[in-house]
Order: structure tokens, then sequence, then C-alpha cells
């Protein structure tokens, strides 16, 4: 299994981007929910066009997402959108967490540099194919 910590450094690159809202930054740099789940109901791979891949796993009990982590070998842009994705699944319903959409992320970690939007995107385009990937299985429980 390919290790997070191996593939980028855990810090921010050496500039401090003056586009990153302090939220942002903070999820850049301390990421939240990071790495595999040993066991999981949902799990969805998904490589952006810029490259990026981003990673999504989850941990549903009646149809609510209890825990949500992810790796990328993305950029610090990349591990806050991921990051704050984690965070606004958990406690929600599979098809709530469905609907969190590139602006939810953007919203929730307010200023991001214009060229990383995109990693939003990813992150939640990953999240909802995790939550997929749990429905298709059979495990879903109205």
């Amino acid at each position: 299994m390919w290790n997070y910590l191996d593939s980028k450094e855990h810090n921010v690159e050496n500039t401090i981007h003056k586009d990153f809202s302090p939220i942002a930054l903070d999820h850049a740099q301390h990421p939240r929910h990071i790495g595999p789940l040993s066991e999981f109901a949902g799990c969805a791979h998904i490589k952006g066009p810029c490259g990026d891949t981003m990673v999504f796993w989850l941990a549903v009990r009646d149809h609510t997402i209890e825990k949500a982590t992810f790796v990328t070998d993305g950029c610090g842009t990349s591990r806050a959108c991921g990051s704050m994705a984690t965070c606004l699944a958990e406690g929600k319903r599979v098809e709530e967490a469905m609907a969190v959409c590139q602006d939810d992320i953007l919203k929730a970690l307010g200023n991001m540099p214009k060229d990383g939007e995109h990693c939003a995107l990813l992150a939640a385009n990953t999240l909802k194919a995790a939550c997929e990937n749990y429905l298709s299985q059979g495990k879903a429980r109205v």
C-alpha cells in the first residue's frame, strides 16, 4: 500500500501562500483523517487531470458515515481539500455526503489559490465515488 508520508512532505511547500485562508492553511499543514482505514465499507481512487491522485475510505453504520479518511500524492491544496471533504462527510448520511460539491469544500476552507480550486473538485468527486462504491456493494440499509 502506498504511504502518504513517503509520497509527499507532510507540510505545505516552503512558501506560505498568501492566497490561503487560515483554515485552508491549517488543513494543508495538518490534514485531518489522513491514512487508510483497515476496515471500510466504501473506497474510491481517482487521478485528477492535473496528475494528483486521491483515495477515500468510508466507515459506515446505519447508512451514516462514521469515519472518512483520505490520502493524496498532491500538493498542500490537495491535502486541504481532501481533509475538509472528510470533515464535511463525517456524520452525514451517505446520500448527503454524495452531494458535497466543489463549492461546499471551497466555502468551508475560505480563500484558496485560484489555480488550486480543481483540487476541491477532485476531493468532491472522490468522496462521491466512495459513497457510490458503498452503495454498489449492497451494504446500504435505509
